[in-house]
């Protein structure tokens, strides 16, 4: 018998692995513990190299396995989305969920959780639209004549492309054909979306005469994309919105603008003044303008599409929007935001966690990271520097504006920098943190209060 036959031989018995694991599960059916069992066990012959099967006798690996697969299979029971805690200094953080929302709109969705009105009309007692509870906050709030919402921005792209050029020829400058987070490429959604991209231009230079001569018997419209996740500086050269719009409706053909991380207040409160809001789009008279909810508007996932009214009710007459529409907990969510937008420019960054992220002081952020300092024991105190930082929008939003920011430089003997940030990530509530010049950081622009207090406990007992 060879040695890896032998090391094998040392891997417990199912049976001995379920006696040891139901007492600690007894209100998990057996039938679905074993599947996790037989499913580890796989994974360990499979590849013993990655577990310490070699390294232990049988005895010593079974009590090793046994600690394993309670490990994993509590993660199982208990889910692994979790909460988790935003020191990056990235607001918009796409692998954090991106614009976190607060308690106060996320209670709502307890009026909700059993039935509500989502495709019923209370007036008359007939069956209603789910669009129905968004598109008059969004006609009013944009000034579109219309809007509707389905799951996220891209959906909204597909959707608008599948509307007005299914199996026609769809006009995008080469300039604009952008790749979005996770290698999304637009030429590939317009693919999908069953229309024929028709290239015109160059990277940095796309003239009106390209339009023009572009457009053809095949052609279904004109798309525009705003570089919300890039920046082409230099000699550039592309048409002004009104000039596109004047030439599609010219010949009568639909212009459409995926707006990307689309605001409804003035981006200078978040220091840029080159990025326009929606109000403004919607002013050009474009046909179709999409954007996402959980960027710069501050709410839960989803692409919202506004712009004239015919265009918006062919897309709501689509049947592909069935397979991209919201359900009633993002409605109501998405809901809520908007309403917060009701309030004015000046409290909504108070009502929207991203939005007070983005627009908040800098004096005010030093002045609370020294007093995070001054609450946490004397005796780590010392390991503790305030120094300035740069914080970032995230989420292919603006990327070349920085947020001047403080931070928590972490300078601790005890742990590497690379350690501490993997200790901080696994703790009980995960604490995400950046590296900066080999030590850890942390940015409170994005943490609550009582997040704060997590922080301050989860890092007492790391470095005590």
């Amino acid at each position: 018998m060879n040695q890896s036959n032998q090391t094998l031989r040392n891997i417990p018995s199912v049976n001995a692995l379920i006696d040891a694991l139901q007492s600690r599960f007894s209100d998990v059916d057996a039938f679905y513990l074993k599947q996790h069992i037989l499913s580890e066990l796989d994974a360990v012959r499979q590849n013993p190299e990655d577990y310490p099967l070699s390294r232990m006798d049988k005895a010593e690996f079974q009590d090793w396995l046994i600690t394993h697969l309670n490990r994993t299979f509590r993660q199982l029971t208990e889910g692994s989305l979790k909460k988790a805690i935003n020191a990056t200094g990235v607001i918009l953080h796409t692998g954090l969920g991106r614009a976190p929302l607060n308690s106060r709109i996320a209670e709502k969705l307890h009026q909700i959780t059993r039935y509500t009105n989502l495709e019923i009309n209370l007036n008359d007692g007939k069956r209603g639209e789910r669009n129905d509870h968004l598109s008059p906050l969004l006609r009013i709030l944009s000034g579109a004549e219309d809007g509707l919402a389905v799951n996220n921005n891209a959906a909204a792209v597909m959707l608008m492309l599948n509307t007005i050029g299914n199996g026609k020829e769809v006009i995008l400058s080469r300039g604009e054909m952008i790749e979005i987070g996770g290698s999304f490429r637009l030429p590939e959604v317009m693919r999908i979306s069953g229309c024929k991209l028709k290239e015109i231009g160059t990277t940095n230079k796309t003239h009106m005469r390209d339009y023009e001569q572009a457009i053809s018997a095949e052609t279904g419209g004109i798309l525009i994309c705003h570089p919300s996740n890039y920046e082409i500086q230099g000699f550039t050269q592309s048409p002004q919105l009104e000039e596109l719009v004047r030439l599609g409706h010219e010949h009568n053909l639909p212009v459409v603008y995926d707006l990307g991380s689309g605001s409804l207040l003035s981006t200078q409160r978040f220091g840029s003044d080159s990025e326009p809001q929606i109000q403004q789009i919607v002013d050009q008279g474009l046909d179709l303008i999409s954007f996402s909810g959980d960027k710069l508007l501050g709410g839960a996932q989803a692409g919202l599409i506004v712009g004239k009214q015919k265009w918006v009710q062919k897309c709501a007459e689509n049947h592909l929007l069935r397979a991209l529409r919201l359900d009633k907990f993002m409605i109501k969510l998405l809901q809520e935001t908007l309403v917060c937008y009701f309030k004015g420019e000046d409290k909504v960054s108070q009502e929207l966690d991203a939005l007070a992220a983005l627009t908040m002081d800098r004096k005010a952020l030093k002045e609370r990271s020294l007093n995070f300092v001054r609450r946490l024991p004397e005796e780590i105190q010392s390991c503790f520097q305030v120094v300035e930082s740069t914080g970032k929008v995230g989420s292919g939003a603006y990327p070349t504006l920085r947020l001047p920011s403080f931070a928590l430089r972490v300078q601790c003997k005890k742990h590497t920098a690379s350690k501490l940030a993997r200790l901080l990530r696994n703790a009980e509530i995960p604490v995400f943190t950046y590296i900066e010049n080999d030590f850890i950081q942390l940015d409170l622009r994005a943490i609550d209060a009582e997040e704060e207090t997590i922080i301050q406990a989860t890092l007492t007992d790391l470095l005590k």
